[in-house]
């Protein structure tokens, strides 16, 4: 089994799981509990049972432990293969492959909801997400992050979707982080020409007593009671001050953390390159997936930031 061969190696683990052997054997219980839980009342295809039985590993099953298909649904999102090398990879046929994928992936993520580390996608789960932050929990970070997808077929999909910034077809996902880095909320996917600020503006409201730190690119997006931090904007035609260079450069160094919250899901491929599976809209789901696969890595290894002190 791949898992078995894979965990005699960390360092060879870690690269194709995007999970250290520890944290992965964290995540497996969990894993297992979902797994067996869906399993036994739906099958592959998503239909409902007609009565509920206790799952059953098979003994012939081509993925036959809950390690070995945990390890087999995050190396393809670390990986980002295409189907016939990641069937080949663990020896069974693309139709199986396929299935698998989509299958596990959804496991997946009903695991990450009850590790309670999924990021909430919605307006209500962001505010109970705010109401569990401590009282010393007020700063909130956020940004958009764009992620490529096959060119569609349909001209209107593809002038929809076309980004000029980065003259590919995208998608978009706004997060919001705390100064940690954890992942509170990610926007819905919105197609890869929308603004930043229009995603913010009609997917999610912060409660008024946080203070929001923010790019230009959030330009007048202002809630009421929330205290905003952000650069400078350089006026058309002039030149800002030194003083407020300075000002940029320290606000600067602390809204980066949420740059870093983002690379740390890109740690998985899937949301970095191109993403290829388009059933059951996958594109729509994966980035919150390895969303809560960050969350999940960061509580087991948190980031050590220094306290915030704007100049």
């Amino acid at each position: 089994m791949k898992y078995e061969q894979w965990k005699q190696n960390e360092t060879r683990f870690l690269a194709l799981t995007g999970y250290s052997i520890q944290v992965f054997d964290r995540l497996l219980p969990y894993f297992a509990s979902a797994h067996d839980e869906y399993l036994s009342r739906y099958a592959w295809n998503g239909k409902a049972r007609k009565g509920l039985r206790r799952f059953v590993m098979y003994a012939n099953s081509p993925l036959p432990t809950h390690a070995e298909r945990l390890a087999f649904v995050l190396s393809f999102h670390k990986l980002n293969a295409i189907q016939q090398q990641h069937a080949d990879l663990f020896g069974i046929t693309q139709k199986q492959c396929n299935q698998f994928l989509h299958g596990f992936s959804h496991i997946l993520k009903l695991a990450l909801q009850k590790a309670t580390v999924l990021p909430a996608d919605n307006q209500q789960g962001l505010d109970q997400q705010l109401a569990q932050l401590g009282q010393q929990e007020k700063d909130l970070f956020h940004d958009g992050s764009e992620r490529e997808v096959p060119r569609p077929q349909v001209p209107e999909e593809q002038q929809e979707k076309y980004s000029g910034k980065k003259k590919k077809h995208t998608v978009k996902n706004n997060i919001i982080t705390t100064a940690l880095c954890y992942i509170l909320l990610v926007s819905p996917t919105m197609a890869g020409r929308v603004h930043d600020k229009k995603i913010a503006d009609t997917c999610y409201k912060i409660a008024s007593g946080f203070t929001l730190w923010q790019d230009t690119g959030f330009q007048g997006y202002k809630p009421e009671g929330v205290l905003i931090r952000q650069p400078i904007k350089k006026p058309k035609g002039k030149e800002l001050s030194q003083q407020q260079k300075a000002y940029n450069q320290s606000v600067s160094s602390v809204r980066v953390r949420v740059e870093h919250a983002i690379g740390s899901v890109k740690r998985f491929r899937i949301v970095k390159d191109e993403c290829r599976l388009r059933k059951n809209n996958f594109v729509d789901h994966v980035f919150r997936i390895c969303a809560g696969l960050h969350n999940f890595r960061l509580q087991n290894k948190p980031y050590n930031y220094p306290k915030i002190n704007l100049t």
